[in-house]
């Protein structure tokens, strides 16, 4: 019992956490006294929440973090390697020009981590590669995690369609912090799916 409650109350820390974490950043973006200090700021925040995310992720899927530290580390550091576009984007590592874009940078499209979550479990499906399926939800979740703190301020891209209007500060937290919840919800139905399909093939 002790367990379960632990295990409960550490849910809802991280939950919070996310939305805490997104606060400060969102602070430090706002009242940075310099354009460095509030890119890096900015992106410390992605990583953060990306990282935090994943780790929400894991212990909803009953997982050990510990034993899964490497894909929190790699979530991390994706969810911060996406802003690597604006420089490319502005043909400068320049942060001023990289900031200054007039125009969105393409790893900040979300038709790209939509299309490569449903190639990437199309082809784990059809290869028989259920690992394939833990790298894109990974990947998902350090491209929206981003994308939905981003999107705050500008909205979601989804090309060729066009993008939407700005997400409200409080309804944008609150994506963050269900995030972690709906990807756990479906990765679950991914698998008793997958156990109920190799179950009728006599396999299981």
């Amino acid at each position: 019992m002790f367990i379960v409650k632990q295990g409960f109350f550490l849910r809802i820390f991280l939950t919070i956490l996310i939305a805490f974490v997104s606060i400060l950043g969102d602070m430090g973006l706002q009242n940075g006294k310099s354009e460095i200090v509030r890119a890096v700021c900015d992106n410390l925040t992605h990583a953060s929440v990306g990282g935090l995310t994943w780790t929400l992720v894991l212990l909803l899927s009953k997982k050990y973090v510990v034993n899964n530290m490497s894909s929190v580390v790699i979530c991390f550091f994706m969810s911060s390697f996406i802003d690597i576009d604006h420089f490319i984007s502005a043909g400068s590592w320049d942060i001023n020009d990289a900031t200054h874009l007039n125009h969105r940078p393409f790893l900040h499209c979300s038709t790209i981590p939509v299309t490569l979550w449903i190639i990437m479990n199309l082809i784990s499906n059809t290869l028989n590669m259920p690992n394939l399926i833990t790298y894109a939800w990974m990947m998902l979740v350090s491209f929206m995690s981003h994308h939905v703190r981003d999107g705050n301020r500008r909205g979601l891209w989804f090309w060729p369609f066009g993008s939407t209007q700005p997400i409200p500060y409080y309804l944008y937290l609150s994506i963050c912090m269900a995030i972690p919840y709906l990807v756990q919800w479906i990765m679950a139905w991914q698998l008793s799916r997958d156990i109920e399909t190799l179950s009728r093939m006599n396999i299981v």
